[in-house]
């Protein structure tokens, strides 16, 4: 874990968003375009917000840049909770992001969640590698108990191997949620974790400890990662 602590909210943004347009351009520059997995919540909206901005949104030529999503709830774009609207509210629309380089996992209208799963999939296999698909740059945050995209603990989808988009139920929310699957996670160039709050301190010390087997742990050790976090997010031995 290459852990970077930030004092103040924005100071946290500011140093996810430096980190993340760097990656971009160094993949725009390498390969022609750069593709990125966004999160949802209200850590990334206020980074989308910064990205969005006249001081950043012309340091990257965001026309090559291909915006697909680690998770999404199962619900329409236009609803409150959907991770694809809020990054559209947030990012998309402020910086005239071309609709040819939005990729929702959920269909408008929206379809049956197993349809929808199986059509995410074969929009990635259209450019993946042969073992699978390559993302430039996974952005994630972390749930209060360790979850990453909606991979939560005790879940089927934690040992899919085979699929890179699942359905996966989560019943200690009532629900089902579309969701990238490890393989899809550990063979990325980059992933960033983007994490505040007191609430996730006890998850981020879990993380961190080799006999923890939270999702967010199981990543960690098994491939780099990058932790954008607060002071609040931390302990003074940090």
């Amino acid at each position: 874990m290459n852990i970077q602590i930030s004092e103040r909210p924005e100071q946290l943004v500011a140093a996810c968003a430096e980190h993340l347009i760097s990656v971009l351009a160094e993949s725009i520059e390498a390969r022609g375009r750069a593709r990125i997995a966004l999160a949802g919540g209200s850590t990334p909206k206020s980074l989308y917000d910064h990205l969005a901005s006249p001081a950043l949104a012309n340091r990257i030529d965001w026309g090559r840049v291909d915006c697909y999503f680690g998770d999404e709830r199962a619900v329409p774009q236009g609803h409150p909770d959907s991770n694809f609207g809020m990054a559209q509210r947030h990012l998309f629309v402020p910086l005239g992001l071309p609709r040819d380089n939005q990729f929702p996992m959920i269909s408008a209208p929206m379809g049956d969640l197993d349809a929808e799963a199986d059509r995410y999939q074969a929009l990635l296999a259209e450019w993946a590698e042969p073992e699978g698909p390559v993302f430039d740059l996974m952005l994630n945050g972390m749930g209060t108990d360790g979850h990453f995209a909606s991979l939560f603990p005790g879940t089927p989808a934690l040992t899919e191997r085979d699929r890179w988009v699942v359905v996966n139920p989560v019943p200690q929310l009532s629900t089902q949620r579309l969701t990238l699957t490890f393989p899809v996670f550990e063979r990325a160039r980059h992933v960033c974790f983007l994490t505040a709050g007191a609430d996730k301190r006890p998850a981020f010390q879990a993380i961190r400890q080799p006999d923890s087997d939270l999702p967010c742990a199981q990543l960690v050790r098994r491939r780099p990662t990058d932790w954008f976090v607060d002071r609040a997010c931390t302990d003074t031995s940090d």
